[in-house]
């Protein structure tokens, strides 16, 4: 025991490389908000758990919705019987004086941002040299000599198609190759026509 307390206090030394006054600083900064409608709302006159709740935010998510304690409602429910003053109805809450910063990013989560999925350069590259060389024929792609990685034809199948999803990515292909203004779905177009597949989705 007592080698142990030699130990810690050779551990405890002080540093004298170390600001203590400006890591106080550090520590006592809250951090900076990335949020802009939080951060446009907030006030650095006040604590931050009331800057959320003005807001109409939890803080703390654990007390905002609590895990319900049976044994609590049960006592509750035994000293209001007792006194005969069984009150079902809750005090309103007020409205937050900053409800429009909630309501802001709740609007803001429900919006549909559109799809973020982007494929790699190296895996685009290697899908506009298979359309180029073999159109959509997949068995063709599977057998090429470049098919370093082996892959099924399903596969290819699967990569071309997420591959003409993605506007972003594709849309400068199809500028390049004249197939802007093709309509994919024309089943009588031979430009869009697939070789050696089925309908498996």
């Amino acid at each position: 025991m007592v080698q142990r307390l030699r130990k810690t206090k050779q551990g405890q030394k002080y540093d004298y490389s170390r600001n203590r006054k400006r890591m106080a600083q550090k520590n006592r900064r809250n951090g900076s908000i990335r949020c802009p409608e939080v951060r446009a709302a907030y006030d650095k006159t006040k604590l931050p758990t009331r800057n959320i709740r003005e807001m109409g935010l939890a803080y703390d998510v654990n007390r905002a919705i609590p895990i319900p304690n049976v044994k609590k409602q049960m006592m509750d429910m035994e000293k209001a019987l007792a006194t005969r003053k069984l009150t079902t109805s809750q005090r309103p809450s007020k409205p937050a004086p900053k409800q429009h910063v909630a309501d802001e990013l709740e609007q803001q989560a429900n919006e549909f941002a559109g799809t973020r999925f982007r494929m790699a350069r190296s895996m685009v590259r290697i899908v506009t040299g298979m359309i180029d060389r073999h159109g959509f024929n997949y068995q063709a792609m599977a057998r090429d000599r470049t098919n370093y990685e082996q892959e099924t034809w399903r596969q290819y199948r699967t990569k071309v198609r997420r591959f003409l999803r993605i506007p972003e990515q594709c849309t400068p292909y199809l500028e390049r190759k004249g197939w802007v203004d093709c309509d994919m779905s024309d089943p009588n177009d031979p430009r869009w026509k697939e070789f050696c597949t089925d309908d498996e989705s």
